[in-house]
C-alpha cells in the first residue's frame, strides 16, 4: 500500500490534478495550511516529465569528485519540499528518498545525478526517470594550508580522495570525511594516476543547488487498496 505521511512546514509543490492518470501542471506555493487528503484506491496519479524535483544530500554539505572517477557512485538524495495536488493530495512527501547514481564523464569534464528508485515511506520502491544539470563547476586543489578548510564538510569520490592524498603526501587526508565508493581500481592505482602533481583539479557539487532533478518522463503513482 501507498502510505502518505503527516504535512511538513516549508515550502510546498502543488500539482493542479485530475483523476485517473490525468496530467499535473506544477505550481509552487509557501505553506498555507493544508488539510491532508489521501487518494482513493482506484486513482493514479501522473507527474508530467520536466517537472522540477528540490532534494538535498544529508551527509554532506558538498561533494567533491573527480572527473574520472572509477565508475557511478551510489548516492541517495532527499526530497526537500511536498509534492502535492491543488485538491490538496499529498503524493510525493518531503523526506521521500531517491536512490540513483553520481556519474562522472572525463571527457567533458562534468558530473550528473541519475536518478534510479523513489522510495516510499512503506519501503516500496517505484522506478523513476530523473536527473539533475550537468555539472562542470571545479576547483583547483593544491597542498595548502586551506586544503582542510575546503574538504571540510564535503563527501570525497574515491577518485577525489587519491588525489587529495597525492597532491598532500598525506594519505589519511580523507579520514574523517565521508567517501563515496565508486569501486573499481586499487588505491595504488588510484594514486599513481594523480602522482608528482602539486595541483588537481576537481569537481566540487553543491547538493541543494546542483542536483534539483528534472523529471525525464512522466511518474505513475498508484494507491491499491489496503
Amino acid at each position: 500500500m501507498y502510505k502518505l505521511k503527516p504535512w511538513q512546514s516549508g515550502t510546498t509543490l502543488l500539482l493542479a490534478f485530475s483523476i485517473n492518470a490525468s496530467t499535473f501542471t506544477p505550481i509552487v506555493k509557501q505553506d498555507p495550511a493544508y488539510a491532508q487528503r489521501t487518494l482513493p484506491a482506484e486513482i493514479t496519479g501522473r507527474i508530467t516529465a520536466g517537472t522540477l524535483i528540490p532534494v538535498k544530500y544529508q551527509a554532506a554539505q558538498r561533494i567533491i569528485v573527480a572527473a574520472d572517477e572509477p565508475g557511478p557512485i551510489p548516492l541517495t538524495l532527499i526530497v526537500t519540499r511536498n509534492v502535492v495536488t491543488s485538491q490538496p493530495t499529498l503524493l510525493i512527501p518531503s523526506g521521500t528518498q531517491i536512490v540513483g547514481e553520481l556519474v562522472t564523464m572525463q571527457e567533458i569534464g562534468s558530473a550528473q545525478f541519475v536518478a534510479k528508485q523513489l522510495v516510499l515511506s512503506d519501503g516500496k520502491r517505484i522506478p523513476i526517470s530523473a536527473s539533475s544539470r550537468i555539472i562542470t563547476k571545479t576547483q583547483e586543489i593544491s597542498n595548502s594550508p586551506r586544503l582542510g578548510r575546503i574538504i571540510g564538510n564535503a563527501a570525497l569520490g574515491t577518485g577525489a580522495a587519491a588525489a587529495l592524498a597525492a597532491v598532500s603526501g598525506n594519505p589519511a587526508i580523507s579520514t574523517g570525511q565521508v567517501v563515496l565508493n565508486s569501486g573499481f581500481g586499487s588505491s595504488s592505482e588510484l594514486l599513481g594516476r594523480f602522482r608528482n602533481q602539486e595541483t588537481v583539479r576537481l569537481l566540487s557539487i553543491e547538493p541543494d543547488k546542483d542536483l534539483t532533478l528534472t523529471l525525464n518522463s512522466d511518474l505513475i503513482l498508484r494507491r491499491s487498496a489496503s
